[in-house]
């Protein structure tokens, strides 16, 4: 029996692949890009490594999922049909699938199925408002795998993850969409970083390194039906991130760095407090990361 892991390239899914790799879980890593394969099978020569081809002829045992697949907020909100784009690449994994080995799917979604609601305190009840086609393409998936998991008597974990902060392990410029590798590359080509705006909303940050174990974690964990999680670390505004990165980067590499911001807006914000007590009493884990922590694993 195999754990598969789809989008084993992206940011999130290399990272969860290293850790698989690391203690020798019996894996199969999904991706798109037959170059991108390349990098996966010399990077992580403890796992399978297929293309969506060599995965729909093979039909290997697979018992868990975690479906990290998906298409960027940027693209989702530049396409009309990002919708229909988004849950196809989630039936064609599913549909290749063995169900009668199939026992848990672990789906990384995104706190942006909040939309409007992703404000002051948010926990797994508050109700879903997408604002975007990324938001909305999430919860249209979550909908599918819920359907799915009834139909099919599947355990289901759906993750809804805050902003992940790490480097991903095979490079992709499409990175830079995200504030934190956005400031890291401004700060490497130039020691300027330009913040397009006053900094004040507020954000929740999680380290990527925790976030995978997490993952980790729930892989072994027996979790009956369905069930959602938030997953996040501290809440802060975005530029007491920017400060704390310019602070610790300039301390590591000995570089001075100047900030400029470029806006005055927004002057005002509602506090967010995204909350994830649920997962942190399923998994019994006591520490959360501090601002310190995740600037620092990012800049390491």
């Amino acid at each position: 029996m195999y754990l598969l892991i789809t989008g084993a390239s992206g940011h999130i899914g290399s990272s969860i692949a290293y850790q698989c790799n690391k203690i020798k879980i019996k894996t199969i890593l999904l991706t798109r890009s037959k170059k991108k394969k390349v990098y996966l099978k010399k990077k992580f020569k403890n796992c399978l490594v297929q293309t969506f081809e060599n995965f729909k002829k093979n039909k290997n045992k697979i018992n868990c999922v975690i479906h990290t697949a998906s298409i960027n907020d940027k693209y989702s909100n530049n396409k009309k049909n990002a919708l229909n784009i988004s849950l196809n690449i989630t039936k064609k994994i599913f549909v290749n699938i063995d169900k009668h080995h199939l026992k848990k799917i672990i789906y990384l979604s995104t706190a942006q199925v909040y939309g409007s609601n992703l404000n002051f305190k948010v926990n797994e009840n508050t109700q879903l408002k997408p604002v975007n086609n990324y938001g909305l393409s999430r919860e249209v998936n979550e909908i599918y795998l819920e359907n799915l998991s009834k139909k099919f008597n599947l355990n289901l974990i759906i993750l809804r993850l805050s902003n992940v902060v790490g480097d991903p392990l095979i490079f992709d410029k499409n990175c830079f969409r995200l504030l934190p590798n956005d400031i890291k590359n401004q700060a490497n080509k130039s020691g300027i970083i330009e913040l397009k705006s006053s900094g004040k909303q507020s954000r929740n940050f999680i380290s990527l390194y925790t976030t995978s174990k997490v993952i980790i974690e729930l892989i072994k964990t027996k979790v009956d039906g369905i069930k959602k999680f938030n997953l996040g670390g501290i809440n802060t505004s975005v530029i007491s991130f920017v400060k704390k990165f310019i602070l610790l980067y300039s301390k590591k590499n000995k570089k001075k760095i100047r900030l400029i911001i470029k806006s005055t807006e927004p002057k005002k914000v509602k506090k967010l407090f995204f909350q994830d007590n649920k997962i942190r009493k399923l998994l019994k884990i006591k520490k959360r990361d501090d601002l310190e922590f995740i600037v620092k694993n990012f800049i390491n």
